[in-house]
């Protein structure tokens, strides 16, 4: 080749050099630290063949000056570059002259051969000493296996470079088509090598934004930040700095919180950065800005979590947990916090909310609020937990980072809501159903039955005689007792039927879907049975036996109508004999029906004063002065007019009725009494008898109330007589006289009523505090021509004489029997002879006629009045 030819081509060679150096396209490493162009490899053949020694080291030397120049190297790169490539160039150079061949304008096949030879000895050449330069500074992969990759584009590179010279020297022309394909080469290397360097990136971006959001710990966070950004930029040095802190020359910053920029510096390989980086650090800063400020907020809900006994997890956009507490840690199972740190929270946590699995995920991408929410933990299939839960969107710097949830265990409040609920519905004693739930059932049941128009069968149960087993064994007994019926009404029965109790001894059973009212019949017999066999209760032999009103729910009935016909079934079968069972549709279920609307009535007639007291006088059986009154009450009832005792007085025995009206006819005579007094202070005072039920009696607070209503009403003690019967002294003897004896402390007197007529020892006379003894109208009525009532009438006289009591005879409607009276010397009597029972008013009259002055000077006190004697 002449000088001319190979200068020509020595420029041509060089400014394409200088043109791809000035134009650096990044080498497919994961560093990114050396530029490189792979087709520098394909124009080292033509350098080689073609140019003289001194004009290949020119070219070589022009390019890469030239691209350090385009780049901004320092200088000691710069000549770093410079010296390896002319070290390289030297060797391909050798390599060629050692193989023969001599520069020339058109080589052969074999000068290509040795060309592309030469050629690959200058690419190990430098990738030796770049490789090797780089691995030492970095301590990037190993040498060799770094240079292995750089051979495969560089064979294909020299490739090309040595078809292109046997072209070009065998057809000149073809120099044009060899530039197109040697431009088309590089254009569609460079794509591929962006685009793989791009996805490479991007994937080592996701890697370190995954990894940072492992962490919980702000220190933590910033450490491997910083290293990322290093590591993915190729940088030197990166660090977190103030937002208005300047970036020196050749630096790359990008925002990352609040006050707070990320900046990376020293970049290696290049000297310069581009959009690419930009764009990464930008992500960086931005993904690294999300979890730092969540990092921040855990470790501030660090700080106030661990000591607390609710779970409290956080989480991410993604409802992935970025903390948990202890708490919460236990709750889920876990044994350490990084079992559960970065996972999501559907993979670790199962709640459900009424049966529906709550989907986390979708409560934070919506920022879904929750305060107190009940939920259920665990899965359903297995162990479980009851949580109280509440989530709430986590921010920072105003915006939306994450959620927060806290769960509580309320396994134990919702245990004693439960038990309060149970207690609510169900008897504390027995356990059974308690009214309330029967009533909620048995609504149920009926509403059914007017859809459906299947029948149900009620039965009312109370067991007979149970306060004598209370009274004569003790509530102990007695408890034991009834527990012991509800197992056995229990074990007679469907699960499908409820058995519940009522109150007291009363039980009510529900048999729903009932074939008819023979089933239920059948179902009373059953329980009839059960109940006869006798009961072993605390070592005592118990029998014991009920009585059931039997009947059918219907559709045009309430709760109520159904429970009060049975109700009223049961009072017939206890009317009949006890230990049986009556149906509803009984004739004489309407007695007993007409009882209850008669009770209803009563209770009724309680709250609305419908009750008033009579008055029969008790008079001087010679004189005939009044001394004293018998109180004794009428019903003045709006529906059956004014009832006599005997109408009503029984059933509020029954019914424990007598008891608040007891308390009401003691106050009202008490009362009236005291007015009498104060308003005819000029005649003798008047006593006043009140009748005291068994039931009364036996009330513990008896005493307590005489008093109080004495006091209230300023009525004298000594003015007070109540009236007991024989029976009442047949019980409890030492209460009796304990009784008896407060009673007579407080100046009131006591008379046995009826006496003579009931099954009490003439020792009760002598052993309690008795004062006055009334004689019945039984022996009264034979007084004048029955010889044997005069002898009975004649011992009670005397018997009353011996132990300084007073006698009042009761039921005297004869004269002839009155003067039979003073004959045998009974001082008192009251009877129809004398008067019936008055009103107040129509009394005071009859007063006005019979009294005695409160100073009388002929007759004795003992004959004036009931007061009491010396004994």
């Amino acid at each position: 080749m002449d000088v001319l030819g190979s200068g020509l081509a020595a420029l041509a060679i060089g400014a394409v050099l200088v043109v791809l150096h000035t134009r650096p396209q990044r080498s497919v490493r994961a560093t990114d630290q050396v530029e490189e162009i792979h087709l520098n490899d394909a124009l080292f053949v033509p350098t080689l063949l073609m140019l003289l020694p001194w004009q290949s080291f020119t070219v070589v030397a022009a390019a890469s000056i030239a691209g350090s120049l385009a780049a901004r190297r320092e200088l000691v790169k710069t000549a770093f570059n410079l010296g390896q490539l002319l070290l390289a160039t030297a060797a391909g150079i050798t390599v060629v002259a050692l193989l023969g061949a001599r520069p020339s304008a058109s080589p052969n096949v074999r000068e290509a051969l040795t060309g592309m030879l030469g050629a690959l000895t200058l690419t190990v050449v430098s990738a030796v000493a770049v490789r090797g330069m780089v691995s030492l500074a970095t301590g990037d992969p190993p040498l060799l296996r770094e240079i292995a990759k750089r051979l495969v584009p560089a064979a294909g590179a020299v490739t090309l470079g040595g078809v292109s010279v046997i072209a070009i020297g065998a057809h000149p022309w073809s120099a044009v088509l060899v530039l197109g394909v040697v431009v088309f080469v590089h254009r569609a290397y460079a794509a591929s090598v962006n685009e793989l360097i791009a996805r490479r990136q991007a994937e080592r971006l996701q890697h370190a934004i995954g990894s940072l959001r492992t962490h919980t710990d702000p220190e933590r966070v910033r450490v491997d930040l910083i290293a990322a950004a290093r590591d993915l930029l190729g940088a030197g040095a990166a660090a977190i700095v103030e937002a208005d802190d300047p970036d020196p020359p050749r630096s790359l910053s990008a925002p990352l919180q609040a006050g707070e920029r990320l900046r990376v510096d020293q970049r290696r390989g290049i000297d310069h950065w581009d959009e690419r980086d930009r764009d990464t650090l930008v992500t960086l800063a931005g993904v690294a800005g999300d979890v730092l400020r969540s990092a921040e907020l855990i470790a501030r809900l660090r700080t106030i979590t661990n000591s607390q006994s609710e779970g409290v997890i956080a989480l991410d956009l993604d409802a992935r947990i970025t903390f948990v507490n202890p708490a919460a840690i236990q709750m889920l199972g876990a044994g350490q916090d990084t079992e559960l740190l970065g996972k999501q929270i559907r993979d670790k946590l199962t709640l459900r909310h009424r049966r529906r699995t709550i989907d986390f995920a979708s409560m934070v991408t919506r920022q879904f609020v929750a305060q107190d929410s009940d939920g259920t933990l665990g899965p359903p299939d297995g162990d479980t937990l009851d949580i109280a839960y509440s989530i709430t969107p986590l921010r920072a710097d105003d915006a939306h980072v994450g959620a927060v949830l806290v769960l509580r265990d309320v396994t134990e409040r919702r245990a004693f809501q439960d038990e309060l609920t149970r207690r609510a519905l169900h008897d504390e004693l027995t356990g059974l159903p308690n009214r309330r739930l029967l009533l909620e059932r048995l609504d149920h049941a009926i509403v059914r039955s007017a859809s459906s128009g299947v029948q149900h069968g009620l039965l009312f149960l109370d067991l007979d005689r149970f306060k004598l087993v209370n009274d004569s064994y003790g509530h102990l007994v007695g408890d034991k007792l009834l527990i012991e019926v509800a197992h056995r009404l229990l074990g007679a029965l469907t699960p499908a039927d409820t058995v519940a109790r009522m109150s007291g001894e009363e039980f009510v059973v529900l048999v729903e879907d009932a074939d008819g009212i023979d089933q239920v019949a059948l179902v009373a017999e059953r329980l009839l049975d059960r109940l006869s066999e006798p009961f072993e209760i605390v070592g005592h032999h118990v029998s014991m036996s009920a009585s059931i009103g039997v009947g059918l729910t219907s559709s045009d009935q309430s709760a109520d109508d159904v429970l009060a016909a049975v109700d009223a079934a049961m009072y017939a079968a206890k009317a009949a004999g006890r230990n049986c069972y009556f149906l509803t549709t009984d004739a004489s279920v309407d007695e007993a029906r007409a009882r209850l609307d008669l009770e209803v009535k009563l209770r009724q007639g309680l709250k609305e004063n419908e009750l008033e007291l009579h008055y029969q006088p008790i008079v001087a059986t010679r004189e005939g002065d009044v001394i004293g009154v018998e109180a004794l009450v009428r019903w003045h009832s709006p529906q059956r007019g004014m009832l006599a005792p005997l109408q009503f007085v029984p059933l509020a025995e029954e019914t424990g009725l007598i008891v608040p009206m007891g308390r009401w006819v003691l106050e009202e005579a008490c009362r009236t009494v005291a007015g009498w007094t104060q308003s005819h202070p000029e005649r003798r005072p008047l006593t006043v008898s009140v009748n005291l039920s068994a039931l009364q009696f036996a009330q513990h607070r008896l005493v307590e109330d005489v008093a109080t209503t004495l006091e209230e009403t300023g009525l004298p003690a000594s003015q007070l007589c109540l009236e007991i019967t024989e029976t009442v002294l047949m019980g409890d003897t030492a209460a009796t006289q304990a009784t008896l004896g407060a009673l007579h402390d407080l100046g009131v007197r006591v008379a046995i009523d009826d006496f003579g007529t009931g099954y009490s020892s003439l020792s009760y006379l002598k052993r309690f505090s008795i004062d006055v003894v009334k004689l019945d109208q039984t022996f009264i009525e034979g007084l004048v021509t029955d010889p044997v009532d005069i002898e009975i009438a004649t011992a009670v006289l005397r018997l009353s004489d011996a132990l300084k009591m007073q006698t009042v005879a009761e039921g005297v409607e004869t004269e002839a029997q009155r003067l039979m009276l003073v004959e045998l010397g009974c001082p008192y009597m009251q009877g129809f002879l004398t008067a019936k029972p008055l009103p107040a008013d129509d009394f005071v009259t009859f007063w006005d006629g019979h009294h005695t002055d409160a100073a009388p000077a002929a007759l004795g006190l003992r004959q004036l009045s009931l007061l009491p004697v010396d004994r």
